[in-house]
């Protein structure tokens, strides 16, 4: 599942990537990525982790890093939602929705983002506090 949004007058865009290994989102300014963050695992999290092989990517989340709690991927399009607000320094931020609940947060520059199912900070995702 690949789904694009665009923020009409920003540059900004956003995508949501199931590939059914993996999901990712994606903050975009004018086409080039500035802001990246895990989602979640639709594979079991390795033991160890896989960003050490590129030929990998997109990586899984490894345990120590992920929730143990069993996260339903989105079924479709409908259950995930993108929300845009702009910081008091003027910064777009992104949020992204999965059935209604914020699941996870990207601003320019934040490589990785804040993921809710993150329980430790890594090169993935960062703890959303």
């Amino acid at each position: 599942m690949l789904i694009e949004r665009n923020n009409s007058g920003t540059g900004y865009s956003a995508i949501f990537e199931d590939d059914g290994k993996v999901a990712y989102a994606y903050l975009l300014d004018n086409g080039k990525i500035v802001a990246d963050v895990w989602l979640y695992n639709r594979a079991v999290a390795p033991e160890a982790p896989e960003w050490r092989d590129r030929s990998k990517a997109p990586f899984l989340n490894p345990r120590g890093f992920t929730s143990d709690e069993p996260f339903p991927p989105a079924a479709d399009e409908s259950e995930v939602e993108f929300s845009w607000s702009r910081n008091d320094q003027g910064q777009t931020a992104l949020q992204v929705f999965i059935r209604g609940e914020c699941h996870a947060m990207l601003a320019p520059g934040s490589k990785p983002g804040w993921c809710k199912l993150a329980t430790k900070n890594g090169p993935l995702a960062s703890v959303l506090a």
